[in-house]
């Protein structure tokens, strides 16, 4: 079974006023397909703009209106129970800063319909797999930058997911953080998470990733194994072109 399952789909920002204008949108995504084998790590590249978070927030429910497919462990309806089954680490650090550690994973943790006694667990759990065990009880707004990255990664995993997708999970962290976030998702995916990773870090995509997905300007533009591919970054290059993407 397919972990996740993308079928055609487009989605645009801006709605027309009217059907005879709606071929003059500006798509964020079109006809859009990516298929992750489960128990494996995908890599979703692309330049700034070409999608990649738009993606990744109509897969977690998040954004609505879009047309094509979305199937999750072949789950094709999106509802509460589907959506259970991903766990999410954005880009933007999503913690409260002026509670601690634990509080935070308490609150995501009872969001997520945790019972007591086992959100009690997987919080210590999580906190102890990042490194952030004698840091439960500090204020998140005491954390460095690689303390609250562990840390927003600790929330995605706490109820347990079978699907981690990860935007830019290392972005701003020494490289300290990065070697511990690192073996920490080739230990999950060893025990059989499968994970879409989207990172601007090439050598993290191809040390990490033995998939890869490749868009532009919403449409794929290369699907295949990472092992085919001697150089990333030239290959991107290739692919998307040398302009820059300031937008």
């Amino acid at each position: 079974m397919k972990a996740l399952e993308i079928s055609g789909i487009t989605f645009s920002y801006d709605h027309p006023a009217s059907e005879e204008k709606a071929d003059l949108r500006e798509c964020a995504l079109k006809e859009f397909t990516l298929s992750v084998a489960s128990g494996r790590i995908s890599a979703l590249l692309g330049p700034n703009g070409a999608g990649k978070t738009t993606l990744m927030r109509i897969i977690t429910g998040q954004l609505r209106g879009y047309t094509g497919k979305v199937t999750i462990f072949g789950r094709k309806n999106m509802d509460r129970e589907t959506l259970q089954l991903i766990g999410y680490a954005p880009q933007p650090i999503s913690l409260f800063a002026s509670l601690t550690a634990m509080e935070n994973l308490r609150f995501f943790g009872t969001m997520a319909d945790l019972p007591d006694k086992q959100l009690g667990v997987r919080s210590r759990e999580m906190l102890e797999t990042m490194g952030l065990a004698d840091y439960a009880e500090k204020r998140v707004s005491s954390y460095s930058g690689g303390m609250l990255r562990r840390l927003n990664l600790a929330v995605a995993l706490l109820h347990a997911p079978g699907l981690l997708l990860l935007d830019e999970p290392t972005a701003g962290v020494d490289p300290q953080s990065r070697h511990h976030i690192y073996e920490t998702l080739k230990k999950l995916n060893a025990e059989g998470m499968t994970i879409l990773l989207s990172t601007h870090i090439m050598e993290e995509a191809q040390r990490l990733c033995s998939q890869l997905t490749l868009l532009d300007k919403g449409s794929v533009v290369f699907a295949g194994d990472m092992a085919d591919i001697d150089d990333l970054e030239k290959f991107f290059l290739e692919k998307t072109g040398h302009g820059l993407r300031d937008e």
